[in-house]
């Protein structure tokens, strides 16, 4: 037979340096947007403004003959659709094109 030995000291629990289900997860969203005019200044105020000083913005295109501008936004949000909401709300006329989005664990953002 087997003998059970109580302790008083319990085995310490190992828990994992990152938890996915506590740790909220940020995403690298993607996306081109197209404003209205051929000078970057105007759009890239605009897109500032509603998204904030962490946003990455390049001039992908500007098309003369339909007087606009595409960018390409890099921007940490907590989804593409917060993304989308922002800049529905703040660009009236801006088209909405390509959307990619990659998820980080907020751990993993924070280290860099």
């Amino acid at each position: 037979m087997h003998t059970v030995i109580a302790s008083s000291r319990t085995a310490p629990r190992r828990t994992s340096s990152l938890d996915i289900e506590t740790q909220p997860a940020l995403s690298l969203v993607t996306i081109d947007v197209t404003v209205p005019g051929i000078s970057s200044t105007s759009g890239r105020r605009a897109l500032l403004a509603a998204l904030g000083e962490g946003v990455r913005l390049f001039v992908m295109a500007v098309d003369k003959r339909n007087d606009c501008i595409t960018f390409r936004i890099d921007v940490m949000a907590r989804s593409v659709g917060d993304v989308v909401g922002v800049l529905a709300g703040a660009l009236r006329r801006a088209t909405i094109g390509r959307v990619r989005a990659i998820c980080l664990a907020q751990s993993i953002v924070q280290h860099h």
